[in-house]
């Protein structure tokens, strides 16, 4: 970790994630994070895919499509469970367990928010939402009332 900064990085997290996880790779000094045997893929992150179904996103991509997760989040097309397991696997390509080593929470925990069981306080679920940018906030109750003030704000 850089001494300059007290905060790790996503990047660092995970790459500490799967150095705990694969002990003897970091033991090789194989950078765990990215990918230098050819030259169109260096840094790019290699990292097992939530499901088979996701594919490898640029980050272009990825932003485009976490805007329209939020979207339908704030909208009320969407949980919060429901667009926390799109953003976890959409966008991190991230399975369960290790995203909620990531946040420090539990598996069982994640699993609850994903799955809209249980009642969690913010500080969790700010936690579960951070690595997208986002917390936990208030907005109009109406999806008609936020559509507006987002029109009236163009």
């Amino acid at each position: 970790m850089n001494k300059t900064s007290n905060k790790e990085s996503i990047q660092d997290t995970l790459t500490r994630l799967r150095a705990n996880r694969n002990p003897q790779q970091a033991a090789t000094g194989k950078n765990a994070t990215h990918s230098t045997k050819q030259g169109s893929q260096i840094n790019t992150p290699t990292r097992s895919k939530a499901s088979k179904k996701s594919i490898a996103v640029n980050a272009a991509e990825r932003k485009t499509e976490a805007n329209k997760i939020i979207k339908h989040l704030l909208l009320g097309e969407l949980t919060q469970g429901q667009a926390l397991k799109s953003l976890r696997i959409n966008i991190l390509g991230l399975k369960q367990d290790v995203f909620a080593r990531l946040v420090d929470v539990s598996r069982k925990t994640l699993s609850d928010i994903e799955n809209d069981r249980g009642s969690y306080n913010t500080e969790i679920l700010n936690k579960v939402f951070k690595p997208f940018g986002l917390k936990v906030g208030l907005i109009p109750s109406s999806p008609n009332t936020l559509k507006s003030l987002l029109i009236d704000n163009e």
